[in-house]
């Protein structure tokens, strides 16, 4: 099933903004905190699908049943969002640390071969935290 991409961004005063990029339109919200900011997207693209049935809009049978969510990150954004240790990926990706920091400050730009391989680390260490019991 297609899901609703949504980009999200933490501005430089800590807010988070979210914006739709596969649908027709767009939908936009922001939150004091990632939580709050995925409560106001799907207020927001609920209001969304509501004004495009009121208004009998053709596109309206393209997102009328999404109701999943995939949020997308660049990088510089991954890592001002989540307190990760930058080390720690680029050991686990074989990455020189000074230029994952540099990946993670947005003072360079990855191939997208590499965004993959940092992609799948932290999607390996979010399975390896997950399989983790307390």
């Amino acid at each position: 099933m297609k899901k609703v991409e949504i980009y999200v961004e933490k501005a430089e005063d800590g807010t988070y903004w979210g914006s739709t990029q596969n649908i027709p339109g767009g939908v936009s919200a922001f939150g004091s905190s990632l939580d709050e900011l995925k409560q106001n997207l799907r207020i927001a693209f609920q209001d969304y699908k509501e004004v495009a049935e009121d208004l009998n809009e053709d596109w309206l049978n393209e997102i009328k049943d999404l109701n999943e969510f995939e949020y997308k990150l660049d990088i510089a954004s991954f890592f001002k969002l989540l307190p990760i240790k930058i080390s720690a990926i680029a050991e686990k990706t074989g990455i020189n640390p000074s230029l994952m920091r540099q990946y993670a400050s947005g003072k360079a730009n990855a191939s997208e071969e590499r965004a993959r391989k940092i992609e799948k680390a932290i999607h390996e260490l979010g399975e390896d935290l997950l399989s983790i019991s307390i």
